[in-house]
């Protein structure tokens, strides 16, 4: 039936059902090329679009945050200096803060706004707070 290559077959000399399952065979790998092929084609087609597609999207977060921050940027300069001064910021520091680049600023103002609380000689104030008597000296007190 084969002749020296596999790929050349001698179809003369087959009985009929014999030569339809050959030709079934061969429709077959035939088809299966044929899908093969369009796969390929799909996603040689198909991966520059998803590419495109992951690009356009980064595209759009990155004007959406765009335009987020130039909102905020807008609205703190609508604001008057005092009102920026008791948020804590000045007119020349607003691009800064909405860029996010003031953790050392708000990092620093936490801590001395900790030891202001605490009334710490150590923080520089100078003057101690008297200790607060408890509840029960309180009552004790009160009850006499």
């Amino acid at each position: 039936m084969f002749a020296d290559d596999e790929n050349s077959f001698y179809y003369n000399g087959l009985p009929p059902d014999e030569w339809e399952r050959a030709r079934q065979r061969i429709i077959g790998r035939a088809q299966a090329a044929r899908a093969r092929a369009v796969r390929e084609l799909a996603r040689a087609v198909l991966r520059p679009v998803a590419t495109l597609a992951a690009t356009a999207g980064k595209w759009w977060r990155a004007y959406a945050l765009r335009r987020e921050r130039n909102a905020a940027v807008r609205e703190l300069r609508a604001l008057d200096d005092r009102t920026l001064k008791d948020i804590g910021i000045n007119r020349c520091e607003i691009e800064w803060v909405v860029d996010g680049q003031d953790d050392t600023r708000l990092r620093d103002a936490t801590i001395a706004a900790n030891r202001s609380c605490r009334r710490d000689p150590a923080a520089g104030t100078g003057t101690a707070l008297r200790p607060q008597p408890s509840a029960r000296q309180l009552i004790k007190k009160h009850a006499a």
